[in-house]
């Protein structure tokens, strides 16, 4: 990353950071840390964020510098967000739409991509946007510029668990929608009039097998060309707007 990129709002220091972890663990999107954690005070802090599933990260001594925006950051500093998110409860009891229309990331690593989705997600007037804690890149300025001013308006959810949120979506009378190139059913042929959440895998690797035994229809985008699959976020748009082009019509 180059500098502009990151965040005004950093925590730096272990005891400010520890501190940070205990009173408002929540707040914090990814702890970085020098390469060489043996201090123990720095032992306890990543001891403490693995335990809350709070992303970390390494970095060189240059780049925790560029990052806290000072040389004096005894190896650690946190992003904290400026994002108030919200919970999937408070998604589906006020949502935009008579039938809602929530998507799903499971823990994409490319903050461009979830940016990007956001993007589309507030283009379509979509309920909200879920994601999972500890999982994939943090919401930070990257993704902020990705939506592109979207993520001022679009609401976002965490959540500790996708596998407790898919069963929490069931109970409220959501289906739940995944795609997968080996699919037999076009997304077309899905019903997105109905309650909808669209699951997302990762980069890569795709959706969680344990995921999948929560969805109600997995269908596939069919692929003319030569390449065999989509970029993530592309396949967020076309889901998405197949999902306002059937609720429009």
């Amino acid at each position: 990353m180059i500098e502009g990129e990151y965040p005004e709002n950093i925590v730096y220091g272990r005891n400010a950071v520890l501190e940070l972890l205990r009173e408002k663990p929540g707040s914090i999107e990814k702890i970085y840390f020098q390469f060489n954690t043996s201090h123990p005070k720095l032992k306890e802090i990543l001891i403490t964020a693995r335990r809350q599933k709070i992303v970390t990260g390494k970095a060189r001594l240059e780049k925790l510098s560029l990052i806290a925006g000072t040389t004096k950051h005894q190896g650690v500093a946190a992003l904290v967000s400026t994002l108030t998110y919200y919970s999937a409860e408070e998604l589906l009891s006020t949502p935009r739409n008579s039938a809602p229309l929530l998507v799903v990331l499971q823990g994409l690593d490319d903050p461009h991509n979830i940016g990007a989705i956001i993007r589309t997600a507030e283009a379509v007037a979509a309920d909200g946007v879920i994601l999972v804690e500890g999982k994939g890149a943090p919401v930070n300025a990257v993704v902020h510029k990705a939506s592109a001013g979207a993520l001022s308006h679009m609401r976002v959810a965490k959540v500790k668990s996708l596998v407790r949120c898919l069963e929490l979506l069931h109970r409220e009378g959501v289906q739940v929608l995944a795609t997968d190139m080996e699919a037999e059913t076009n997304y077309t042929d899905a019903d997105f009039r109905k309650p909808t959440a669209i699951v997302l895998g990762a980069e890569g690797s795709g959706l969680a097998p344990e995921a999948m035994e929560f969805c109600d229809r997995v269908v596939r985008i069919p692929m003319a060309g030569c390449v065999e699959s989509l970029n993530v976020s592309v396949s967020a748009g076309v889901m998405l707007y197949e999902a306002m082009r059937q609720r429009l019509s």
